[in-house]
């Protein structure tokens, strides 16, 4: 049996009915036994609560940590989208470039007329079927994202 300390306490009197209730209910002999009772309680509350909030942080940190590989997966895939068709649109208006520079250079064009002065037909008709085609693969695009979404 463990020792006990005999302490003198000083409460208020509607304290001591509540302890003396307490007693009663719980069929404890004296006041001592109720507030070694009720201290007990008190630390088992703290400790669960303290597991509690132990768990909490855990499995936010856990769900957390979940959601954002999921971000950083689909972000990187989408990324990864992107810098392909950067590199081959560069690789394409190098090309370009280089093909007109030889044509230019054969033809012995030493200026050119541009297209603030002058738009010819052919430009506008390659512009307008340019545009179509982005259209109608952004469409194919948005078609194919509703359907998996």
């Amino acid at each position: 049996m463990e020792e006990l300390r005999q302490i003198r306490l000083r409460l208020k009197p509607k304290t001591v009915a509540y302890l003396e209730e307490f007693a009663d209910d719980k069929r404890f002999g004296h006041l001592g036994q109720v507030i070694d009772h009720i201290a007990e309680e008190h630390k088992q509350l703290a400790n669960e609560k303290w597991d509690m909030q132990f768990l909490t942080r855990s499995i936010s940190a856990q769900v957390s940590c979940h959601i954002e590989e999921l971000i950083n997966g689909q972000v990187s895939a989408e990324l990864e989208r992107i810098r392909l068709a950067a590199n081959r649109s560069d690789r394409h208006g190098q090309i370009l470039t280089e093909l007109l520079q030889a044509l230019m250079q054969t033809e012995g064009i030493e200026d050119i007329m541009t297209t603030d002065q002058f738009k010819p037909t052919f430009l506008e008709t390659a512009e307008r079927i340019v545009q179509g085609r982005i259209e109608h693969q952004k469409q194919k695009k948005d078609t194919l994202t509703v359907e998996r979404g």
